[in-house]
C-alpha cells in the first residue's frame, strides 16, 4: 500500500517536472515575443502558460494530498515497515528531477519578469512623458496629480 503510494507520488512528480520543462519552453518563447513585440503571440503564449499553471497547481495538490495519506498511514503504524528499495529510489529521482527543473524554470521566470517589468516601465515613462490626454489615459500612481505630467 504505501510503496505504491509512494510510486503515484514518483509518477505525479515525474509530470511535474515535465511541465516545468514545458513551462521553461514557454517562457522561452514568451521572452522572444515581448522582445519582438508580438501582440498576438505574447496573448497566446500567456494563455497556453496559464493552462499549463492550471494543472501544475492541481497536480501539485495531488501531490501534497498523497503524501499527506502517507504520514498519516507511516504515524499510525506502530513498527513502520520500510519502503521498497525500488518505490524509494523513484521517489529520490523524480524528486531530484523536480528540483532540477524547477529551479531552471525559475532562471527563465525571473529573466522574463524583469523584461515585461522593464517594458512596463519604459512605456509608463514615454506615455507620461510625450503627453497622453488625461481623458484617455490614468497615469501610474506617482507624486503627481491624476494623468497630469507635472
Amino acid at each position: 500500500m504505501q510503496d505504491d503510494l509512494i510510486r503515484k507520488i514518483a509518477k505525479l512528480m515525474t509530470e511535474q517536472s515535465s511541465a516545468y520543462t514545458s513551462l521553461e519552453s514557454l517562457t522561452a518563447h514568451l521572452i522572444a515575443a515581448l522582445t519582438r513585440c508580438e501582440p498576438n503571440n505574447i496573448e497566446s503564449l500567456s494563455r497556453t502558460g496559464e493552462t499549463e499553471l492550471f494543472r501544475m497547481r492541481s497536480r501539485l495538490l495531488e501531490i501534497t494530498s498523497d503524501l499527506t495519506d502517507f504520514a498519516e498511514i507511516r504515524a499510525g503504524e506502530t513498527e513502520p515497515l520500510p519502503l521498497d528499495g525500488e518505490a524509494r529510489e523513484q521517489f529520490e529521482s523524480a524528486a531530484n528531477k523536480l528540483l532540477e527543473t524547477a529551479r531552471i524554470f525559475e532562471k527563465t521566470a525571473g529573466r522574463a519578469t524583469s523584461l515585461a517589468l522593464g517594458g512596463s516601465s519604459f512605456a509608463a515613462a514615454n506615455i507620461q512623458m510625450c503627453g497622453v490626454p488625461p481623458t484617455t489615459y490614468n497615469a501610474p500612481v506617482l507624486k503627481y496629480g491624476k494623468g497630469t505630467t507635472r
